[in-house]
């Protein structure tokens, strides 16, 4: 195997495992996706992949890479939730994913915001209708992650393979 294939195998390894860390907490999926297209395109001085398919592959990593911030936050405020209670649910998600792992850190999620809203509030309805705002922008931002990562890799495979 010579060194260009390996290197590219290298690089479609990363995408990947960008790929599933769409779907876990604390791995950034987006962003490793377009590291590993960043590393090829350097490696091979913008031939085959432009400026203009490398520029696409940027956006869509920096809007789908920063969704796990601003998707919840926009989730729980539609919803009547507050950043603190946000800061709640990362913790929580930390802490559930630490114990039980992907459904943990969602259930750690909900339950984190729940119990930030109800200190905040005092009332369960609200901090259970901020709970679920947050948890299905949680859920979106997973979504809108995993498309970018696969939008960043069906660009890198049409410019490396010809494909389309």
């Amino acid at each position: 195997m010579d060194m260009h294939s390996l290197g590219l195998a290298l690089v479609i390894f990363f995408m990947v495992l960008g790929f599933i860390g769409a779907f876990l907490p604390l791995l950034p999926g987006p962003l490793l996706v377009w590291l590993a297209a960043l590393s090829y395109v350097v490696a091979t001085d913008f031939r085959v992949i432009g400026y203009g398919a490398f520029s696409a592959m940027t956006v869509i990593a920096a809007v789908s890479s920063t969704a796990e911030v601003w998707m919840p936050l926009l989730g729980a405020k539609v919803l009547g939730g507050s950043g603190k209670g946000l800061l709640y649910g990362i913790a929580g998600s930390i802490i559930g994913f630490a114990f039980f792992h992907i459904l943990g850190a969602m259930v750690g999620y909900a339950v984190g915001i729940l119990y930030g809203e109800y200190r905040r509030q005092g009332n369960w309805r609200k901090a259970i209708k901020a709970s679920f705002g947050g948890l299905a922008g949680w859920g979106v931002s997973t979504a809108v992650q995993a498309a970018g990562s696969l939008l960043i890799m069906g660009i890198f495979f049409w410019r490396v393979f010809g494909w389309g």
